[in-house]
């Protein structure tokens, strides 16, 4: 990733960090982040099935994309009519998906800057975004919703964080060597 893309990516998690943190009191949140995904499905979807539809009529040859977007538009749907029985696998994914924040970011301290020597302090908030994600998938899912938003908050900020200090480490030791 460039050094733009990174920032701005760190800043992104940052920001969405905080809001679940802000708002981690909120019942529904859950249910909202889970319709919001549904909208985000459902509007490429609706657009998928509009311009197969006027495609084929013009080409007269139907394509994947129709059945494709037409399943999107029926996921995205159903999410945003019926958000709950997608909540549990909403949290498993988000879970899933510190863990893998957490790889990357130790697989970029210890391979990606390889002519660099980073400290060894940078290593530990990623494994502790690791844990976070193993242990929220390990807890029985009730267990889970209560704390998610607060503790996927907190993972986020945590995680955002090392990566700017990643980047300042790796500018500055450019800055450095040039």
């Amino acid at each position: 990733m460039s050094e733009k893309t990174n920032l701005w990516a760190n800043i992104f998690v940052l920001a969405a960090g905080i809001i679940l943190i802000c708002l981690h009191n909120d019942i529904s949140l859950l249910n909202w982040m889970v319709m919001f995904v549904g909208a985000m499905c459902a509007i490429p979807g609706l657009i998928g099935v509009i311009s197969g539809i006027s495609r084929s009529a013009k080409n007269r040859s139907t394509g994947i994309s129709i059945p494709s977007s037409l399943g999107m538009l029926v996921i995205g749907i159903i999410m945003l009519l019926c958000p709950t029985p997608f909540v549990a696998i909403f949290v498993y994914v988000l879970a899933a998906l510190l863990i893998i924040c957490g790889l990357v970011q130790v697989w970029s301290l210890a391979v990606e800057f390889r002519p660099f020597r980073m400290p060894l302090w940078l290593y530990i908030l990623p494994v502790l975004v690791i844990a976070t994600g193993v242990i929220i998938i390990c807890s029985p899912l009730r267990d889970v919703e209560t704390t998610f938003t607060l503790v996927a908050g907190i993972a986020m900020i945590v995680s955002a964080v090392n990566g700017l200090f990643i980047a300042m480490a790796v500018y500055n030791s450019n800055k450095v060597n040039v």
